[in-house]
């Protein structure tokens, strides 16, 4: 079984822990760690699996009355728990508490006046924290978690009072049934109810992971038929046996336990007691199944360990040949249990080293950088990805040296090849400067909006790219060379819709451009003051703009988070992929017709570190890891490259991957394929996309109507009217929707009480107004 098989066969409790996990991402350079997850539940829908979902989540904690040993609590003592003030409650670190509020609506946080006491103390989280809630602000009831395409698992599940009836009352069964063995159906009532219907496998696996909590837990009756079921279909007495002889007979996998071994191998999360049964039972026969014991794999991960470790010596014909026996011999673990549970690290790396093997056995040519760069963009760039992905596999430090090893032994000598044939084609045919590229791709008409992220190399934009087709936008990609050197204070304008705008006047230290006009120095301030002058709205992170003109906004932090963490950016690549598909979303829904992502530079990365180069100090006037200005005529051992903004100026860089300075795992500033050769994506998405406007809550407080707005666009007002075509019915001064698309509305003639009332839109850029909906439409209240 590969990764991605491993990662799709789950239960719906453990997807709903990941939409939950899901919750906490932030972006750093944006906003501040979430301290909590508000997850509000005002019907209770969820609360029969709250038990189960403790034992995959310690962090969880639940609104009720004291009892701190399963973490329920009153609102002050979960605010004691989420600001870490009780010391004899442990909370796992760098993880934010979940709390669970049954019973409870996020109208009745967000009405803070109306909020009932025993609430108040926990109001202030939802600023602080995050409210795990659908896309269009609405609570996740477990109808919706189950249909919904986006955020949900998008199952097609019947809409009858019926079937809700028994989805709710089989949820505790539904949450340990696979994912896959619920798609592809039309799911009625009579699918929920047959969840009730016996299943010895499961009971029993429940029994090992926790045989007195399970017992306690059972009447009788049930108790008795569950050992009646034992002794008929497993030959096995459960009081009689005990959990160790079950634990034996599991791992064995005769008969009826085959079966047993199936459905705990399809969740073993679910049943976290059994891995230690099966580590104590393990029987002394030589002849038994070997995967089924956690010893073995523990031995084996140690052996490929050594032997990964022992790469460190070998050449790079030899390395590859011993990295494809070890994946012979070692790739099968990728299909046991343990690696679903995380315990097999080092044989998922396995397979992307394996990957990189088999893409590594000859050099990557070229005849020109042209034609270098198209075998790259082609295929070779998978190399890098395939680097990427085993460092990301593991964990340890113990693993981190073993795979960094094997990776200096198979992808350092492919990634040398690489830069060293690029600078030599570069040296005879220079990689065009700001005269010699033109500005096409990167400029956008209104409507369209420049997304600038920084440090997105190529390799990386592919991961983006394959997520946004997977939401069928339309999605075009295309390449430049990056400014040289490939450091930000060059290489960001000169990706920028204002480039002509800009000049290099004298090299400097920081290797920054001037202002054409008045040969200033190129500051933030500066710069934006370009993109107005030019039409460009300037949005910060939170903000959408006004998407019938053109925009430039910046996000993600792959370079800031390369140069803090160095080998370890391997384990955030996915993160700030996700953030970013996030942000682009974000930008589409509030009506931008197009989004043109731009970088500028990539970097190289490789544990253990770069090499290193001497270049003499009193040679240079600066000196950054790749890349240095030349001090005067000095003349110097390095390769050299034209200044982007100024051919007559020269810097030198570093040859291969090396870098000036040691210890450096992640670089850039330098001339090689995974730095200068960077990518532009151009997203759309078609008219048929589009989302309508529609309410997402509306409630009253006193004569004050709370409304918000999902999707709302830019521009958007809402008002109270008795009739919602005539402007002289309104009842209310119109409101401008904010940025999280809320208004809020006065009646203020109390007379009104009771006078129906309708909620109608009004779009400032075009004329006309409507009605939300009939549901909308109702009495006003106090």
């Amino acid at each position: 079984m590969d990764t991605e098989a491993i990662q799709s066969s789950i239960t719906v409790i453990e997807a709903l822990v990941r939409s939950l996990e899901r919750a906490a991402r932030y972006n750093p350079s944006d906003v501040v760690h979430p301290y909590a997850i508000l997850w509000t539940d005002h019907d209770s829908q969820w609360r029969p699996i709250i038990p189960q979902l403790r034992r995959l989540l310690p962090q969880l904690l639940t609104f009720g009355e004291y009892q701190p040993e399963q973490r329920i609590g009153p609102a002050i003592w979960l605010r004691s728990v989420v600001d870490r003030a009780l010391p004899d409650v442990e909370m796992p670190e760098g993880i934010p508490p979940i709390v669970y509020l049954p019973d409870v609506s996020r109208q009745e946080l967000r009405a803070v006046q109306e909020c009932p006491d025993s609430l108040k103390p926990l109001v202030e989280l939802q600023y602080r924290g995050v409210c795990w809630t659908q896309k269009n602000g609405k609570d996740w009831t477990v109808e919706a978690f189950l249909v919904a395409e986006e955020g949900g698992l998008g199952l097609d599940v019947a809409r009858d009072a019926a079937t809700r009836r028994a989805m709710l009352g089989a949820l505790a069964e539904l949450a340990t049934t696979s994912v896959d063995r619920l798609r592809g159906k039309h799911l009625e009532a009579e699918d929920f109810d047959k969840l009730f219907s016996d299943d010895p496998a499961k009971d029993l696996l429940l029994w090992l992971s926790d045989p007195e909590t399970v017992k306690s837990g059972w009447n009788g009756g049930r108790w008795s038929a569950f050992k009646s079921r034992c002794k008929v279909d497993f030959k096995f007495d459960p009081d009689k046996d005990g959990e160790l002889v079950g634990a034996e007979l599991l791992g064995k996998r005769e008969g009826y336990w085959a079966t047993v071994w199936e459905r705990f191998s399809e969740s073993p999360v679910l049943y976290p007691g059994v891995p230690e049964l099966l580590r104590q039972a393990m029987p002394s026969e030589l002849f038994i199944e070997s995967s089924s014991w956690p010893q073995n794999n523990e031995n084996e991960e140690a052996s490929l360990r050594k032997a990964l470790l022992e790469l460190e010596k070998a050449t790079p014909n030899d390395g590859r040949k011993r990295i494809l026996e070890l994946e012979k011999s070692h790739g099968l673990r990728r299909g046991w249990v343990w690696a679903k549970l995380g315990q097999a690290p080092l044989a998922v790396a396995l397979a992307h080293l394996a990957a990189i093997t088999e893409r590594t056995d000859t050099k990557l040519g070229g005849a020109s950088t042209a034609e270098m760069a198209n075998l790259y963009v082609d295929a070779a760039w998978a190399v890098d990805t395939a680097a990427l992905s085993a460092m990301a596999s593991i964990k340890s430090t113990a693993d981190a040296q073993a795979i960094g090893k094997a990776l200096n032994a198979v992808y350092r000598p492919w990634l040398e090849s690489a830069a060293e044939h690029l600078q030599q084609l570069a040296e005879k045919d220079p990689l065009p400067g700001h005269d010699g590229q033109g500005l096409e791709d990167v400029i956008v008409e209104s409507g369209g909006l420049v997304l600038f992220a920084d440090g997105l190399r190529f390799d990386v934009s592919q991961r983006l790219a394959e997520r946004m087709r997977a939401k069928d936008w339309s999605v075009t990609m295309s390449t430049r060379w990056a400014g040289l050197p490939t450091v930000t204070a060059t290489a960001k304008p000169a990706v920028s819709p204002v480039s002509n705008g800009i000049k290099g006047v004298s090299l400097g230290e920081d290797f920054l451009p001037a202002l054409a006009d008045t040969e200033q120095p190129l500051t933030t301030d500066r710069f934006r003051k370009l993109l107005a002058a030019e039409g460009y709205q300037y949005l910060s992170a939170d903000e959408t703009g006004d998407p019938s003109g053109r925009g430039w906004t910046e996000n993600g932090e792959l370079d800031k988070l390369g140069h803090s963490l160095q080998g370890k950016l391997a384990g955030r690549v996915e993160e700030q992929v996700d953030l970013l598909l996030e942000r682009i979303e974000s930008l589409l829904d509030a009506g931008w017709r197009e989004v043109r992502v731009v970088t500028d530079h990539g970097w190289l990365w490789l544990p253990g570190g770069l090499p290193k180069v001497d270049l003499p100090k009193y040679l240079t006037a600066s000196r950054w890891a790749r890349c240095a200005a030349i001090k005067g005529a000095s003349k110097v051992d390095v390769p050299t490259v034209r200044w982007h903004w100024n051919a007559h100026e020269r810097v030198a860089v570093a040859p291969g991957i090396s870098c000036f300075g040691a210890g450096n795992e992640y670089a850039h500033g330098g001339l090689s394929l995974q730095e200068s050769l960077v990518p532009v994506i151009r997203v759309t998405v078609g008219e048929t996309k589009a989302k309508a406007v529609k309410i997402g809550d509306l409630f009253w407080a006193g004569l004050r109507c709370r409304v918000r707005i999902d999707r709302a666009q830019p521009g958007l007002s809402v008002d109270l009217r008795t009739k919602v075509n005539d402007p002289g019915s309104s009842v209310t001064q119109t409101r401008s929707i904010d940025g999280n698309g809320a208004a809020s509305l006065l009646v203020a003639d109390d007379e009104l009480e009771g006078t129906p009332a309708v909620l109608a839109r009004i779009a400032h850029r075009s004329p006309g107004s409507g009605v939300f909906g009939r549901r909308d439409m109702a009495k006003i209240a106090r």
